[in-house]
């Protein structure tokens, strides 16, 4: 019998790349603000964990990218509280609320989180035209990292808490711009391919890997060793 995976932001680039990817060897559950299912409503969390939930991959998330119809971005910068408390409430807060969950009604099992080399460093600013990384995805990624190794460290017994530090993967509509300097900046001259996120998912998720816990595993090209 096939494994049970939940998967949200399973209509996203990454979610949707691994649902397509996993469902041969697992019962992806897809969840996603874009099929009307909210993470956040008690009832589709009793759905889901009335199953038993072999792993959960966080893919939701709310940023914003450098698209070639970006407008100019006004000079003055100042801190938006309100937007950085949406930023945590999608990127923190949610992944919280589901670990919580996740620990009532299991025994054991493992997370897997997906965050930006964004979390580690600060963003280049300089290889952006016409448009700002919002802080609030930085701050609140970074802290998404930390929860995922404190419950790593806190319930290795039973649980292995990881996080996934991508650089920045191709799609469609990006800045000229921003892919020039992009691939500029990092070491293999390119931004990474949707099929090269797989190998360490599926690494995560093999059975016969039990060691693997509490850790910020990055697959960036080389971009933060420069």
């Amino acid at each position: 019998m096939k494994k049970n995976i939940l998967l949200t932001g399973s209509e996203g680039l990454i979610g949707s790349f691994l649902k397509e990817k996993l469902k041969n060897r697992y019962n992806v559950i897809c969840y996603d603000i874009k099929l009307k299912k909210k993470l956040n409503d008690e009832l589709i969390f009793d759905e889901i964990f009335s199953k038993k939930i072999y792993a959960i991959i966080f893919c939701h998330g709310k940023n914003t990218t450098p698209l070639s119809k970006n407008k100019r971005v006004k000079k003055k910068f100042l801190l938006d509280e309100n937007k950085i408390k949406e930023f945590l409430e999608t990127n923190l807060y949610l992944n919280i609320k589901i670990i919580n969950k996740y620990l009532k009604t299991s025994s054991f099992g493992r997370v897997i989180n997906f965050s930006s080399i964004y979390s580690l460093r600060s963003p280049k600013h300089f290889i952006y035209k016409n448009f700002s990384k919002e802080i609030g995805y930085s701050i609140s990624k970074a802290a998404a990292n930390m929860l995922i190794k404190y419950m790593g460290t806190k319930f290795a017994k039973k649980f292995l808490f990881n996080s996934i530090i991508l650089g920045g993967v191709h799609s469609k509509d990006l800045s000229n711009f921003f892919l020039k300097n992009y691939n500029n900046n990092n070491p293999t001259g390119r931004m990474m391919k949707l099929k090269e996120v797989l190998p360490i998912v599926n690494f995560l998720l093999d059975e016969n890997n039990t060691y693997t816990n509490a850790q910020e595993i990055v697959v960036d090209g080389g971009w933060l060793s420069w």
